[in-house]
């Protein structure tokens, strides 16, 4: 477990996790986060209840459970959790998947990195993927462009001034939409190097192609329907401000649809939603993929 904070050094945090079919594993998950937090909000999009998971989180005295009945998408979950902390009267909101978890002593590093700087929008672990293919810097923290939202820690201040997270875009890009919003009104995004989240955006995998290893990410296939038809909204509305990201962020969908042509199962499906995507973009479809 990460190192307790002592009483006086602790700032007034609170927790939203989203949940979507939860199994067992967000017990251990939820306990390594309690001490931490003053409340902690459990959004859940599942569809049914898991009894069992529930009673026990209603015996957890720090815990609210929200059962939405469906899947309302991640800024829902999000903003709900937003809206019960400022509600509750907290500062900052700490942001999890159910399957992101924090690596020894990573936590309380974060939280003690909480400045008295209301410019600073969101304080991020660095996000660690399972083959670790992005190593930090030697630099103790960074002042960087955008950052995944699981693990995180947002200044609750700034939302009177930039909004909520973008429901219409449901999933994919709701993250990254939100930093460039808080980066295009003079907010930082600070990312510290020595806090680590074990976080896995997808199922990645590791290929041997032409005597070096690739990653091919191996999302399911709807979410690439999200991610193209996202990506051309942000593009739409943040080009102009931030044109370095998305000519970053073009190659890496380019480079991805190949790895999914070469290495990946269902290409045919992937393709079939890469097009609906970029179709439903087209005709300016926005909210959740009605199949």
């Amino acid at each position: 477990m990460d190192h307790i904070i002592p009483m006086n050094e602790r700032k007034k945090i609170s927790a939203v996790i989203t949940l979507f079919n939860p199994d067992e594993k967000i017990k251990t998950r939820l306990e390594s986060i309690i001490p931490f937090t003053e409340r902690i909000y459990l959004v859940d999009n599942s569809e049914s209840v898991n009894d069992g998971l529930v009673n026990y989180f209603q015996n957890l005295q720090k815990v609210e459970y929200i059962f939405n009945g469906e899947n309302l998408g991640i800024a829902s979950a999000l903003n709900t959790g937003i809206k019960k902390a400022l509600s509750d009267g907290f500062d900052y909101l700490l942001t999890l998947d159910q399957d992101s978890e924090f690596e020894v002593n990573s936590l309380a590093k974060l939280i003690s990195s909480i400045q008295p700087d209301d410019k600073i929008g969101i304080y991020s672990p660095f996000h660690k993927n399972k083959f670790f293919t992005n190593p930090p810097s030697n630099k103790e923290y960074e002042d960087i462009l955008d950052v995944m939202t699981s693990g995180n820690i947002l200044n609750l201040k700034v939302v009177d001034n930039i909004g909520f997270f973008r429901e219409d875009y449901f999933i994919d890009y709701v993250d990254i939409e939100y930093c460039l919003r808080l980066r295009k009104n003079d907010y930082k995004i600070l990312r510290i190097n020595s806090s680590f989240l074990n976080h896995n955006e997808a199922n990645l995998m590791r290929k041997s192609f032409l005597g070096k290893y690739v990653y091919p990410p191996n999302h399911k296939p709807f979410r690439w329907y999200y991610k193209i038809r996202n990506y051309f909204y942000l593009k739409d509305e943040y080009l102009s401000h931030f044109p370095e990201y998305f000519e970053k962020e073009k190659r890496n969908i380019r480079n991805n649809i190949f790895k999914i042509i070469l290495f990946e199962k269902e290409k045919f499906l992937k393709i079939k939603f890469i097009l609906r995507g970029y179709f439903d973009y087209r005709k300016n479809v926005k909210g959740k993929l009605i199949l």
